[in-house]
């Protein structure tokens, strides 16, 4: 379907800039905010860049073993917690916060054990959902789960589609500047 056979309701006929009004607002607080941040960042001499770690990408193999232990106690103690990293080939802390993730995915219901193969459908956008979207991004990156909600309210997506588009669209965002800074003026 292109984008000229689309019907506006009266939902989507409000301008972008009205549904995220409060997204705009939001977004000069933290621009505002990272503004500072950076001020407090150069003033220390460290880039905050600098300061992250990277995130860990746990193997397919050491995940067998994390999940085997996980089901045999949820809760290890110190010496455990030694043990298991050694068995991973992974640090204490890894071992730590992927058993801390675990149990909060559980608590969560969102604990994928066993995958079944059955993946949920691709939701494909429509061009109104899509620019809208857009607009919504370009007035906060960032929206919490309320404008989250919102918008998937006013588009008639689930909550879980409008954070993952987000998600993706930052994560585009960010390798299109890396591959910007790399190009020689």
């Amino acid at each position: 379907m292109g984008c000229n056979n689309v019907t506006k309701s009266n939902i989507y006929t409000k301008t972008p800039e009205k549904m995220c009004s409060a997204l705009l607002e939001r977004e000069r607080v933290k621009e505002r905010e990272k503004e500072q941040e950076q001020q407090q960042r150069k003033s220390k001499g460290k880039r905050y860049r600098d300061m992250r770690r990277s995130r860990t990408i746990i193997q397919a193999e050491q995940l067998d073993i994390l999940y085997g232990c996980y089901f045999k106690d949820a809760n290890p103690g110190k010496h455990e917690f030694e043990q298991i990293s050694e068995w991973v080939n992974l640090p204490k802390k890894v071992v730590q916060i992927w058993f801390q993730n675990m149990r909060a995915r559980e608590r969560k219901g969102e604990v994928r054990f066993i995958s079944d193969g059955i993946r949920r459908p691709r939701t494909h956008l429509s061009c109104l959902q899509l620019s809208i979207l857009q607009s919504c991004y370009e007035t906060c990156a960032h929206p919490n789960a309320m404008e989250c909600e919102a918008i998937g309210t006013e588009l008639n997506l689930p909550l879980k589609v409008v954070q993952i588009w987000f998600q993706n669209t930052r994560a585009k965002e960010k390798r299109w500047r890396l591959q910007q800074e790399k190009m020689p003026n």
